[in-house]
């Protein structure tokens, strides 16, 4: 996969199911002018989903673009056949842009932490009213929340970009009276430096990136956590592992040390 590929799959996700549609457009009106034949409706998206997983896989975008590609153009049209007012589908949309519009530009899909993971974040959190944590892609603030409750001796602080799940955040916090901080933005243009603790429950496609902003701002001796997701090419464990098959990992990072902190092992999902 070339450079320009890697860095944006999004869009070139979204150019391939345009250009299948187009050319599904296109292969009908010409099957129709040469051969008389005219493709139903139930063809064209076969055709148009053909196209786009062929041309997906030809660009070599990962396995679950093929997925995605596939799945979009079939979705469209179950649903465009259910006949729902107009109105229905603009507010799905509106909502699903309000939470997940911001995909697009991050590659973060919205998807909250655990309850259990908010109960070990809490114990690597230093005790001291100088201690300042932060969320990255903080949703509707459930760990900014559970933390400023169990620690109120920690300033806690929440990013998000999406509008819809940091309205929620901010209100629970304004309106149960807990006192930690929602602010919306991208956490890319947001500084490190002033954080004990930054969390983060991303994507894949983002910790490359965010490993190299906290390694330029984040103070020695400060944590990294990053539930699930590892750094490629970090030689790294996980500081929380656990007894059940399949369920991911917590990786702590103190910054300065090049190394990875590990004080806690297993049965700490119990």
């Amino acid at each position: 996969m070339n450079k320009t590929i890697a860095a944006s799959p999004q869009w070139i996700s979204l150019l391939i199911l345009l250009c299948g549609w187009l050319i599904s457009r296109v292969l009908s009106i010409a099957t129709v002018d040469v051969l008389g034949l005219d493709f139903s409706p139930g063809m064209l998206v076969w055709c148009q989903v053909s196209l786009a997983v062929a041309m997906t896989f030809c660009l070599s975008l990962p396995s679950w673009w093929l997925i995605i590609n596939a799945a979009f153009p079939t979705a469209v049209f179950y649903a465009m056949a259910l006949n729902w007012p107009p109105i229905v589908f603009m507010v799905g949309l509106l909502v699903l842009l309000l939470i997940y519009g911001a995909v697009f530009l991050t590659r973060v899909p919205y998807h909250p932490s655990p309850s259990k993971v908010h109960a070990l974040v809490e114990k690597l959190v230093p005790e001291g009213s100088d201690q300042q944590f932060l969320d990255l892609g903080s949703g509707m603030g459930g760990m900014c929340l559970h933390l400023a409750v169990r620690r109120p001796d920690c300033k806690v602080f929440g990013i998000e970009m999406a509008p819809l799940p940091w309205l929620v955040s901010w209100l629970r916090a304004r309106y149960s009276f807990i006192p930690c901080e929602f602010v919306r933005g991208d956490y890319q243009n947001h500084s490190l430096q002033n954080y004990s603790v930054i969390f983060a429950y991303l994507s894949p496609a983002a910790m490359s990136a965010l490993w190299e902003k906290a390694c330029l701002e984040m103070k020695p001796g400060a944590l990294l956590v990053s539930y699930e997701f590892g750094i490629l090419g970090q030689s790294i464990m996980p500081t929380y592992s656990t007894n059940k098959t399949g369920a991911a990992p917590l990786y702590v990072w103190r910054m300065g040390s090049n190394s990875v902190l590990t004080p806690m092992r297993s049965n700490t999902w119990r």
